[in-house]
């Protein structure tokens, strides 16, 4: 048995502390705040098959609040309306699966110090930093830091959705340079509402933008988060006798597309609880099983970043020529777009080119 130091109980931390406790190690975790799951900045939008694969750790059919099962992405002035008649995703309790999950892991025999905020002091030679994007223990250790950073801005106001299951999504690089905007309905009466902009860009007006072109008057102050958009070229390191590993928004394993990083930063968690006195092994493991992705999802970022509004409008009647908005409602997947990419898609571009469609 060793000792795993655990910090940050985050999903991506708490997670870790689960999977190492299973494979027979003694865990210990810090979390800087008075309680998993605060400040609550994040989004709670995840696919099912996301969460589905986060089942061994936690029941996310308690934390829903609404079922997705489309979207309207409107790139500049033209919108693409992906539609599936089942669930493709639900909107989740944040912050009580944040807390459920940091529960659990206590529950399983963590030791999880709240208030506690590690910035040299470790309680083992075993450490997995899963602190966020600006993570103290990737600075200790003098990790390449995370060049490419979102900040957005969100909150939850009163809203009357056409259709509480569809998010709404706006694309315009004079409007939300860099990222994007969204309304995530909650139910029939209140959605969130959220900007990013990629740093150094700032997000204020773009809010004022998405709550002008919705008409809202009199919002409540939004709170803010920075998301990181690119992987660390490395991950997980030895240091003489100590082990430390990455994972979670620490290591940038998030989708550069939408900024959510609970699906790939819990599943690379459960590898660092496992590979814990591994790195080169937890390191090639995780970029094996979900690196051509996150690669995916930042060459779709960049794409569509590159482009003036003049240009993402001409691209979207493109993809509405080719009824892309049937293809995405048919075979679209919000986390691994490696799964788009087959037969299928060559064969509906054939039938639509030549008019078989």
């Amino acid at each position: 048995m060793a000792r795993i130091h655990v910090v940050g109980a985050g999903p991506a931390g708490s997670i870790a502390a689960m999977n190492a406790l299973r494979f027979g190690h003694d865990v210990v975790v810090s979390e800087d705040h008075p309680a998993a799951g605060v400040p609550e900045n994040c989004s709670g939008l995840f696919s099912i098959d996301g969460l589905q694969t986060l089942s061994d750790f936690i029941d996310y059919r308690k934390f829903i609040i609404q079922p997705i099962h489309g979207a309207d992405i409107h790139l500049v002035d033209q919108n693409l309306s992906v539609r599936r008649r089942k669930p493709v995703g639900y909107v989740c309790d944040r912050k009580a699966m944040d807390h459920h999950l940091a529960s659990r892991a206590e529950c399983e025999g963590a030791k999880i110090n709240y208030g506690e905020r590690v910035s040299n002091r470790f309680h083992a030679d075993n450490i997995i930093g899963a602190d966020g994007p600006l993570s103290t223990v990737a600075r200790h250790f003098r990790f390449r830091p995370i060049q490419r950073h979102v900040s957005t801005l969100q909150a939850v106001l009163p809203y009357r959705a056409k259709d509480p299951g569809v998010v709404e999504v706006f694309l315009s690089n004079s409007r939300f340079p860099g990222f994007f905007a969204w309304i995530i309905p909650h139910d029939e009466y209140a959605a969130e509402f959220g900007v990013g902009v990629e740093l150094p860009d700032k997000p204020l007006e773009s809010w004022k933008r998405l709550l002008r072109l919705k008409s809202i008057h009199n919002a409540p102050p939004p709170k803010g988060a920075v998301i990181p958009i690119e992987t660390r070229s490395q991950t997980a390191m030895r240091i003489g006798k100590r082990n430390i590993l990455l994972a979670g928004d620490a290591a940038g394993q998030v989708k550069s597309t939408t900024g959510g990083g609970v699906i790939f930063g819990g599943n690379c968690g459960a590898l660092a609880g496992r590979h814990a006195l591994a790195p080169k092994r937890y390191e090639m493991e995780w970029r094996l099983r979900y690196g051509t992705d996150l690669a995916m999802h930042l060459i779709i970022h960049d794409y569509l970043a590159s482009m003036s509004d003049k240009e993402m409008s001409a691209f979207g009647r493109r993809l509405k020529k080719l009824n892309c908005d049937s293809y995405l409602s048919r075979h679209g997947h919000m986390d691994r777009p490696t799964r788009m990419i087959g037969p299928a898609i060559l064969l509906h571009l054939m039938k639509n080119m030549t008019g078989v469609a």
